[in-house]
């Protein structure tokens, strides 16, 4: 299951060339699977709560075309990879104007280690929060 998120651009995120400086493609990656994660119905501040985080251990981004100010950014998210411990989440780019473009501005990933918020050691969400595991299950089955 892919979901798309709108996210404005700023003035203040872009640099000098007028663009989106490229960082800020990882906070609109956090920003959409934020979301994405809340849509499912686990809010990471509920996960938190129950002692358990999802630091990032792997971050790509390719840039294909520019974003600039103005612009809102689309952001498509969806599973691509889901284990026990680990989850990788694939992300595509467009500006929302142009959202039928057949070629993304922007591709990347990111994977988290899901870890035990008090020892920072992975942790099996099959066993430890198997309503959020069948969850990932249900959106990642079509996607891999």
């Amino acid at each position: 299951m892919k979901k798309t998120y709108n996210i404005p651009i700023r003035y203040s995120e872009t640099d000098c060339m007028g663009v989106v400086y490229h960082a800020n493609y990882a906070l609109y990656f956090e920003d959409a699977r934020s979301r994405f994660i809340a849509d499912l119905g686990f809010p990471y501040a509920e996960l938190e709560k129950q002692g358990v985080m999802s630091p990032v251990v792997d971050l790509q981004i390719s840039y294909h075309k520019p974003l600039r100010y103005g612009d809102t950014a689309s952001v498509t998210v969806w599973v691509s990879k889901l284990r026990a411990t680990r989850i990788t989440y694939a992300f595509e780019v467009r500006a929302a104007a142009d959202a039928q473009c057949a070629h993304p501005y922007t591709t990347g990933s990111v994977s988290v280690c899901i870890v035990d918020a008090h020892t920072f050691r992975p942790i099996s969400i099959k066993h430890r929060l198997p309503a959020l595991y069948q969850a990932y299950v249900s959106v990642a089955d079509a996607n891999e």
